[in-house]
C-alpha cells in the first residue's frame, strides 16, 4: 500500500505512521529521515541539502521532491509523513508518483482541534524539552497548516482517496479506525 498521512502538528501523524508501517510491512517515510539519510549517504542531493540544513534554512521544494523521488522509487509501498505541506508540493508529489508508476492508494487525514493539537505539542515540549514547541512556534505552525496544508487536504478529498479519522480518540482507537479504512481500500482494489 502507498499511503499519505496528513493532519496538523500534534495530530499523531508520526505515531500512527509508525504503526501503519509495522502492521502493513511498508517503510515509514518521514521527510526528516529522508534528509538525514541523503546527507549520510553522500548522494548528490544530500550534498546539496547539507549546507542548507547546517544554516538551519528550509529545504527548497525542488530539492525536497528530488529527495523523496529518490526514496520512493526504491519502495513498492510506503507511509509518507511530513510531505506535502503545500499545493506546489502536492502537485509535485502526484506528478512524481505518476512518473514512477506508484500512485497513492489512500490519504489518511487525522483531524484534531487546534486546542487538542496545542495541548499535545505543549506536553511534547515539556517531555522532550523541544524549543520548536514554544507557544509562539505552535501557533505559527497551526496557522501555516490552516493557510497552506488544508488546501492539500482539500485536493485529496476531491480526488476521492482521502479517509478522515478522528484523531482525538485514544491512540489505539485511531489506529483501529485507520485499519478499518485501509481494509476498505484494499478490498476496493
Amino acid at each position: 500500500m502507498r499511503i499519505l498521512i496528513l493532519g496538523p502538528q500534534g495530530s499523531g501523524k508520526g505515531t500512527q505512521a509508525k504503526r501503519i508501517a509495522e502492521a502493513y510491512d511498508v517503510p515509514h517515510v518521514a521527510t526528516g529521515d529522508i534528509l538525514r539519510a541523503a546527507v549520510a549517504d553522500g548522494s548528490e542531493l544530500g550534498g546539496q541539502v547539507r549546507p542548507i540544513l547546517e544554516r538551519g534554512d528550509l529545504v527548497p521544494d525542488d530539492l525536497m521532491v528530488g529527495l523523496i523521488r529518490e526514496r520512493l522509487a526504491e519502495e513498492d509501498g510506503f507511509v509518507l509523513d511530513g510531505f506535502p505541506r503545500t499545493m506546489a508540493q502536492a502537485e509535485a508529489l502526484d506528478s512524481m508518483l505518476e512518473d514512477i508508476g506508484k500512485p497513492l492508494d489512500a490519504v489518511i487525514l487525522l483531524q484534531v482541534s487546534d486546542e487538542v493539537a496545542t495541548g499535545r505539542l505543549r506536553a511534547r515540549a515539556a517531555a522532550e524539552g523541544r524549543a520548536d514547541d514554544s507557544p509562539e512556534a505552535i501557533r505559527n505552525r497551526l496557522r501555516l497548516y490552516h493557510e497552506l496544508t488544508e488546501l492539500v487536504v482539500d485536493r485529496y478529498a476531491l480526488a476521492g482517496i482521502e479517509v478522515i479519522v478522528d484523531g482525538e480518540q485514544t491512540m489505539d482507537d485511531v489506529f483501529a479506525a485507520i485499519q478499518d479504512a485501509l481494509e476498505g481500500v484494499a478490498a476496493g482494489r
